[in-house]
């Protein structure tokens, strides 16, 4: 039991939080229709396509593109933070950062980059998962249930979210240019393939549309679920074997702690006045407690809330570690390297995101 809570954290954290505040609402009812089982089922469709891209070899393919025509790790380090910032918009933050910080850890390893610039890049490009992905609605979980709770349309949607995702965009560039202007010599990671598999990446690419759709509620969720689930189950089981399911608990659970949180009257009126006033400002102060996807769900039935907690959200990944759950998978990686300088690493992560997340507050304080 210890290994397995050590092992999965997240999950054991957000069961204990579902456990515990479900004492305080003891209807089974409000349970059963508290999970978006909407939400739930585009975030299957999407680990799916995720796990198709990773097996067609794509990803890796695309890696070894950028290696060759990169001319040394200043340039490498700036086109993999992009890739990172783009990729997140489609693929969510989650699946940019288990891809590429990987790949960019070995990479500078062997191009003899002292650790300094390893965690810079490794940090810069969580920001950038995390602020990438605010832009497309299938970019993180937490943009994917607003769009659902709040039945946004595409124009909504991206007249609110664009000007963050511009200034976002503008403030990577700047870190990069502050902080990755060394250069060195790239050896290649030697792992990278030469060809990938076009018709499942055809496939994938077909099925991540069809999910986009489905967000913006013009392809019906449930054909979604049942095509993509049916399409593995028939064509390719080993991605079914693959998907993280536990992750998907994961999330009802979340849905269980927010339901049981808002019956609980005095949190409820605690924030209710300060959402009335500062609804961007408080979605992305409670983010840092509670991390940005169960303060979405918790904060979601305050009326005319959707701009805010959609922005607040977005924004509030930066800030703690906790404050997104991709933020942690880069940790979690960088964690284990031998040679890691874990607390100027946490440092550096810190001070980054607290300096990103208040030039950002402050833009939506006067931008609204």
């Amino acid at each position: 039991m210890l290994g397995f809570f050590k092992r999965e954290l997240v999950f054991s954290i957000a069961f204990l939080l579902a456990l515990v505040t479900s004492f305080f609402n003891l209807d089974p009812s409000s349970w059963v229709s508290g999970v978006d089982y909407r939400t739930l089922a585009i975030l299957f469709s999407l680990m799916g396509v995720s796990e198709s891209m990773k097996d067609s070899g794509l990803f890796s393919y695309a890696a070894g593109m950028m290696i060759r025509k990169s001319g040394n790790t200043r340039i490498l380090s700036r086109v993999l933070v992009m890739l990172v910032f783009f990729s997140s918009m489609f693929f969510t933050n989650d699946v940019a950062l288990l891809m590429f910080v990987p790949l960019s850890m070995l990479v500078f390893d062997r191009s003899g980059m002292n650790e300094k610039h390893v965690i810079y890049l490794v940090v810069i490009e969580t920001i950038a998962a995390n602020l990438g992905s605010m832009t497309m609605p299938v970019g993180n979980p937490q943009n994917i249930y607003i769009c659902s709770y709040f039945n946004v349309s595409s124009f909504d949607f991206y007249i609110a979210i664009l000007p963050y995702s511009f200034v976002s965009f503008l403030l990577v560039l700047l870190a990069l240019r502050i902080f990755l202007w060394r250069k060195g010599e790239i050896k290649g990671d030697g792992t990278a393939q030469n060809s990938f598999d076009k018709s499942k990446t055809s496939i994938s690419i077909i099925f991540l549309v069809l999910a986009l759709l489905s967000v913006f509620r013009i392809f019906p969720w449930k054909w979604l679920f049942l095509a993509e689930l049916a399409y593995l189950m028939v064509f390719d089981r080993k991605v079914l074997l693959k998907i993280d399911y536990l992750l998907l608990l994961t999330f009802v659970c979340f849905f269980l702690f927010s339901v049981n949180l808002r019956s609980i009257e005095v949190v409820r009126n605690l924030i209710s006045n300060p959402m009335k006033k500062h609804p961007i400002l408080v979605s992305a102060a409670i983010s840092q407690i509670i991390s940005n996807v169960p303060a979405a769900i918790f904060l979601s039935p305050f009326p005319n809330a959707f701009r805010g907690i959609l922005i607040g959200t977005d924004i509030g990944g930066l800030g703690s570690p906790i404050a997104s759950l991709a933020s942690l998978i880069s940790l979690k990686f960088y964690f284990k390297r031998k040679e890691g300088r874990k607390g100027l690493y946490v440092l550096f992560f810190m001070a980054l995101n607290v300096v990103f997340l208040i030039i950002l507050s402050v833009f939506a304080y006067f931008v609204g």
